[in-house]
């Protein structure tokens, strides 16, 4: 496979778009913009950076980490543990899933195959980063530029769920996030820096939203 069709191929199983249900979770921005805390393309610009600041230890860790082969059962549990709200939790489960079934039904993925066998034993619970790792690694995307494109998705989707939320102006969110995407090379550099020890240690901000999430009086998203 070439390096374009692998970008290619990246593009494709990350957009928001691809049938696992991703556009249905908005990791607490539903919970920010309820509460009025995320009003404008300002806020929203913040919420972005602060998000992007605690990727290397969270999703983006988890996934370089799968990528670089690290040990799949420990980076599962560590990543059950860090996922306190349980909506977080349980949406990234079940994304792991979906996508392991998807890619799985589109080419051969063999680390997917073998992630998936574990979480059939019960060995893993199975979550969407380490699952998104596993396939950079899979169809031999450069880690780097896999990565990138993963915060790209997860600040991307973000971005639209505040503009429809709120609600701002397209070119509103995009502005935000083009503001935002100027730090995705750093935080995937650290991602892959990142000792195994330190994932999960930040985000504690979000998490708070997203337990909010679960009892706010109406809901668009799931998370």
């Amino acid at each position: 496979m070439n390096t374009d069709i692998k970008l290619i191929r990246l593009a494709q199983a990350l957009d928001p778009l691809f049938p696992i249900g991703s556009f249905t979770l908005s990791n607490g921005t539903e919970t920010y913009t309820a509460k009025e805390i995320v009003t404008d393309r300002s806020a929203l610009s913040q919420l972005l950076n602060a998000y992007i600041y605690t990727l290397p230890t969270g999703d983006l860790g988890f996934g370089a980490k799968a990528a670089s082969g690290e040990d799949i059962p420990l980076l599962d549990d560590i990543c059950a543990a860090s996922k306190s709200p349980y909506e977080l939790r349980d949406g990234s489960s079940k994304l792991c899933r979906r996508f392991i079934k998807a890619q799985s039904a589109l080419c051969p993925t063999p680390r997917l195959t073998d992630y998936s066998q574990r979480i059939e034993t019960g060995e893993c619970t199975g979550f969407h980063p380490i699952a998104v790792g596993l396939f950079i690694a899979d169809i031999g995307a450069d880690i780097r530029e896999g990565l990138s494109l993963y915060a790209y998705s997860l600040l991307s989707a973000m971005a639209n769920h505040a503009v429809k939320l709120v609600p701002l102006r397209q070119l509103d969110g995009q502005t935000a996030l083009y503001e935002a995407m100027e730090r995705i090379p750093e935080a995937a550099e650290k991602a892959l820096s990142v000792p195994i020890d330190d994932l999960g240690i930040s985000g504690s901000g979000f998490e708070l939203r997203s337990m909010q999430h679960e009892k706010l009086f109406t809901r668009i998203y799931i998370s």
